[in-house]
């Protein structure tokens, strides 16, 4: 027996290719040991594989076999509901698991109410709904139910959209404190209602300011929070202490009074609306921000008043559009942006406008390094009902070639041009603009491809002004990018990296 032993060693360090395939059919035989079939795992490792994957996915997997029919009842994950985009929705009958049910947007609420029914697990990381609600607040009760499931699986993430692209607002009410504990003590939740809440979303949805505060101060994990187009919201308040509070949006609140915000850890705030005193109290960490309707103008001919704050800001976002009122009162110094390193300007404008002034908003910011222009040109129309001829007023202010005084900036190193088209007030502002850049590395110019969709800046405002988008057609469209081409060929610089849309 030793004298096999000694030979079948030698035969191994003699035969290095025998060795090898031993050695891999070893591992052969140690995979297949360990491999285990999906369907072997236990259910709770289903589950949470299941908590992973779209709504849409997880409901599918019940056709598989009967052990997954309802497992995807017990997911943990999100729950995204949007009449927008799931025009078609194929679900499983319970009474036969091969059949469908195609869910149409008329059936939509029908279908969200089917599937928060036969959910069984205790809780859900996230709720989305966006539902384009065209019934008026007391043919929308259903709704409730909507955030009291919300309420009951503790979610994280709660989203519920109800806004409608022509501007309709249904008057939909978010239930009041009283509704919300007497529900919650029916369903046992446990208290503080939305105890669990990280980021809440609410548009064109009614919120009173009583609830809003109950829920910063119950809700003390939330991260980011948003109010937009409430009629409900008149005085709000967002203070400390809200530790973990880093985002904030208040948007199109049309009856907001006032607004005080005064939280240390808030690092993103926008605010779209109207020009109401000194909304930023105590906001040290605050550094992006967005601003737009009338509050924004307050920012560009008014800067004074915004100057606690505005030297902090590494990314400030103006969406700028056109006034219905003349400002009398013209800046002579911008607010100071010396921490400034993205700037953007949505602008919707008249045809016509100078862009010079944008020159002093790039001088106004030193340490500048990316630079975005978004153009939505607007015409006047006299067969629109309330036209008014001339009423618009451009939303900055107008600089002549004489004001706009040359200058170096030699940070600014990325421009990206969207909406451009190579009008004659667009040509000369570009000119100075690559003038006083002369740094720049990267540029992008977007041109329009057909015609104009609906900007978000524009809303109803074009409508109630007597004003239109302006349609830009295929031709207009091909010109615009040989425009772009001269600008690059007359720069002729090889060290900017151009890109042409």
């Amino acid at each position: 027996m030793e004298m096999n032993n000694l030979k079948a060693g030698l035969d191994r360090q003699q035969n290095p290719r025998k060795r090898k395939l031993e050695h891999e059919e070893e591992e052969e035989k140690q995979n297949a040991a360990a491999t285990v079939k999906i369907g072997d795992l236990p259910e709770d490792m289903l589950i949470h594989i299941l908590s992973r994957m779209s709504l849409k996915d997880a409901v599918r997997t019940s056709v598989l076999s009967r052990r997954w029919r309802y497992l995807w009842m017990y997911t943990s994950g999100k729950l995204e509901f949007d009449d927008r985009y799931d025009r078609d929705i194929t679900l499983l009958d319970d009474a036969d698991e091969r059949s469908g049910i195609v869910i149409k947007r008329k059936k939509f609420k029908t279908w969200v109410k089917h599937i928060l029914k036969l959910h069984r697990g205790q809780r859900v990381d996230s709720l989305v709904i966006r539902f384009t609600n065209l019934r008026l607040r007391y043919l929308s009760s259903d709704i409730d139910s909507w955030i009291y499931f919300a309420v009951k699986k503790e979610v994280k993430v709660f989203e519920l959209n109800l806004s409608v692209e022509d501007g309709f607002h249904c008057g939909y009410k978010f239930p009041n404190i009283e509704k919300l504990l007497s529900r919650s003590r029916e369903l046992k939740v446990k208290s503080p209602v939305f105890g669990s809440l990280r980021s809440l979303r609410l548009v064109d949805v009614d919120i009173d300011d009583e609830v809003v505060k109950y829920l910063l101060a119950s809700c003390t994990c939330v991260e980011h929070l948003c109010i937009r187009a409430s009629n409900a919201t008149k005085n709000l308040e967002v203070v400390d202490p809200l530790a973990n509070l880093k985002e904030l949006e208040i948007s199109d609140c049309c009856n907001l009074e006032s607004l005080e915000i005064s939280a240390k850890n808030l690092v993103s705030c926008t605010y779209q609306g109207k020009e109401i005193s000194s909304p930023f109290k105590k906001t040290p960490n605050l550094t992006e921000l967005t601003l737009g309707g009338e509050f924004c103008h307050s920012f560009i001919f008014e800067p004074n008043k915004h100057s606690s704050y505005s030297a902090q800001l590494v990314k400030l976002v103006l969406n700028l559009k056109t006034l219905t009122s003349e400002r009398t009162n013209v800046p002579c110094d911008l607010p100071q942006l010396d921490s400034l390193k993205r700037l953007e300007l949505n602008t919707v404008t008249k045809i016509g406008e100078s862009f010079l002034f944008f020159l002093s908003l790039i001088k106004a910011s030193p340490n500048l390094h990316e630079l975005k222009i978004k153009l939505v040109y607007l015409l006047f129309d006299r067969h629109l009902p309330g036209s008014i001829p001339f009423v618009q007023r451009t939303p900055f202010p107008e600089v002549t070639p004489e004001d706009a005084k040359c200058f170096t900036h030699n940070n600014l190193k990325v421009i990206e041009l969207v909406g451009f088209i190579g009008l004659s007030r667009e040509t000369p502002f570009i000119q100075r603009l690559f003038n006083v850049a002369p740094l720049v590395e990267k540029v992008l110019f977007d041109t329009p491809i057909g015609y104009y969709r609906f900007h978000p800046l524009i809303d109803s405002v074009a409508a109630s002004e007597g004003t239109i988008p302006w349609l830009i057609n295929h031709r207009m469209s091909l010109k615009a990018k040989r425009w772009a081409m001269d600008v690059k060929k007359n720069i002729c610089s090889p060290r900017i990296n151009f890109l042409i849309l």
